[in-house]
């Protein structure tokens, strides 16, 4: 029996995104120069959950211009684990990491609903580019549309809105157009 495709988008299914089981805290890994996806490699063969985002550049040589894949947050990677289990020893075993970004004696936990936030936005092929990181400003939410649910600062550039995800443990920011979405002020 074959079905038409007004038949199958009936029956379609929309599954529920899986829900993390890993309840570890994030960390920033702090790594040495261009070694970021050589870290994120190592991270993930020795099962540690990571997140490495990145963006498309066009770079220039004398002969040829190429698009290449960067790192959005140059010289961090994103790690899932415990503080005080033997993962961190591993993390801080891996070639190319310097530390794991904290405050003396205290690493710097990044809350999930950022790392989150930043992987719906990694997912939705949003043009995204660094943004100086703001301390100041008022906080927002997206209400509609693809980035529906993402809390940011509010700022304007060259007369237009964008949203700004910042990263406070290690002082980087990212921003991404909204014009067009509709933003509402946070409490």
């Amino acid at each position: 029996m074959s079905l038409n495709i007004n038949q199958a988008r009936e029956t379609a299914q929309v599954l529920p995104l899986p829900s993390r089981v890993n309840t570890s805290p994030w960390y920033a890994i702090y790594t040495r120069s261009r070694h970021e996806k050589l870290v994120a490699q190592q991270l993930e063969r020795k099962q540690i959950e990571t997140f490495l985002p990145l963006c498309s550049e066009v770079h220039r040589w004398q002969d040829r211009y190429q698009k290449v894949e960067v790192p959005l947050f140059r010289g961090y990677v994103f790690a899932q684990f415990d503080h005080d289990s033997p993962a961190r020893i591993s993390v801080l075993r891996s070639t190319g990491v310097v530390k794991i970004v904290g405050f003396g004696q205290e690493y710097a936990a990044i809350p999930a609903e950022q790392i989150d936030s930043l992987r719906r936005l990694m997912d939705t092929r949003a043009y995204v580019h660094r943004h100086r990181y703001l301390q100041v400003g008022q906080r927002v939410t997206v209400i509609s549309g693809a980035l529906a649910g993402l809390e940011g600062i509010l700022v304007k550039v060259k007369k237009q809105d964008r949203l700004v995800i910042a990263l406070q443990p290690i002082r980087q920011a990212i921003a991404v157009e909204v014009t067009g979405y509709q933003v509402v002020p946070l409490g």
